[in-house]
Formats: structure tokens, C-alpha cells, sequence
């Protein structure tokens, strides 16, 4: 039996919580920018712009611990194994109030073996959608898997996107949900961009509820 999604959910979250306070304590140095401009502008429509804003409680932010070069660099490796440092993601965007210097957006990646599909147990919890082979998201966390077919390295990989929202805002869990989609939807896109990916089968638009809790 696989581990429910809310448990898998929690232990990323707390990989991530523990990997950004492991860093130095002095304050980060790096320009601010707005949310057009971060991790490689995918929020750079005036919509996408709106929900990083609302999901995030800033208009302001710093990206300095963003680590997309890198993270790309882990699935053009990717081997069709997973050791255990790979299953918390590498850093493709991890963006921080430019005014609180707080962490409010994490969005990891990793090559993923295997799908989360929706059963009755999790949908009391997640919405699904309907974009990647498979996707879903609460007001705190959203996830994404798509398939990559590369033409180089020439391969066939399955692309975990997993964004965590730890900051708290005043918005309802339903409109934090169905953004926190929107905007993995977009982050993942530009992965798939970035990859060169075959027909990865994302939403060119807001991806739907299909089943779950705000369905």
C-alpha cells in the first residue's frame, strides 16, 4: 500500500523547512524583483502575477537560493533510480520576501518512478486537475507529475513538480488551492520548455478540477 499524499506531502515540507534554516543565519544579499522577473520570469503574465502574489502575501521578493541551472542538470542525469537524497527535489525556484526576508514559495523538482493517482482517501483532502499525468493540490502544497520524452540526452523520464507554500495569508483554502496549481502549472511548463519535452501533456491554460475536495 503507497503512503497516503497528505503523508508524502508532509515529510517534503519538512525536508525543505529543514534544508532552508540549515543555510547561513545573515540576511541574504541580492536585488529585489517583482514577481514577473523570479525564477526565470514564469509568472511573468499579469494573471500568474496576481496569484504569486496572493498566494504569497508579497509583491516583492528575492530568489537568491534558486537553483534551476542545477536542478535541470538532475534530470538531464536522471538514471530510472532514486536514492534518498533525490526524493526531497532540487531547488528549481525558492523565493523569499523581499520585505520579511521570510520564505514564501518553494517549487522543487525530481524524477519520479511512479504517480500519485486520486483515491477516495486523498480526495478528502487534495483536489486533483487536469494537466500532467497526474496533479493535485491543498492550500499548502501542489504537485505535478508530466512525462519528458528529450532529444538530448535522447530519453523517456517521469518529472515530479512539487511546489510548498509556507507563508500565511488571509485567502480563502479553495482560491489557494486552485492557485497553487496555476502556478506549478506554469513552473512546470517552463521546466518542460527548458528540458526540450515531448508533448508533455500540461495545461496550455488554468487546469481544471477533476475530482477532490474543491471539484
Amino acid at each position: 500500500m503507497r503512503a497516503p499524499i497528505r503523508i508524502v506531502a508532509a515529510i517534503v515540507l519538512v525536508s525543505a523547512t529543514a534544508s532552508a534554516c540549515s543555510g547561513s543565519s545573515e540576511k541574504e544579499e541580492g536585488a529585489s524583483q517583482d514577481g514577473s522577473t523570479v525564477c526565470g520570469s514564469f509568472a511573468r503574465s499579469d494573471n500568474l502575477r496576481s496569484a504569486l502574489q496572493e498566494a504569497t502575501g508579497a509583491d516583492r521578493f528575492k530568489d537568491d537560493r534558486s537553483q534551476p541551472d542545477e536542478a535541470l542538470r538532475t534530470l538531464r542525469e536522471a538514471d530510472g533510480k532514486l536514492d534518498r537524497d533525490e526524493l526531497a527535489g532540487a531547488p528549481y525556484c525558492r523565493i523569499q520576501s523581499a520585505e520579511s526576508g521570510k520564505e514564501v514559495l518553494n517549487i522543487t523538482i525530481r524524477e519520479a518512478l511512479t504517480t500519485n493517482q486520486p483515491d477516495s482517501y486523498d480526495e478528502k483532502y487534495f483536489t486533483f486537475y487536469n494537466t500532467g499525468e497526474s496533479s493535485y493540490a491543498s492550500e499548502h502544497t501542489a504537485a505535478i507529475y508530466f512525462r519528458c520524452t528529450m532529444g538530448k540526452p535522447a530519453k523517456d523520464i517521469l518529472v515530479h513538480a512539487d511546489l510548498e507554500r509556507p507563508a500565511k495569508v488571509r485567502v480563502s483554502d479553495e482560491r489557494l488551492s486552485r492557485g497553487n496549481i496555476v502556478l506549478l502549472n506554469a513552473a512546470a511548463r517552463q521546466v518542460s520548455a527548458e528540458l526540450g519535452c515531448s508533448a508533455p501533456t500540461l495545461s496550455s491554460g488554468i487546469p481544471k478540477a477533476t475530482s477532490g475536495r474543491y471539484a
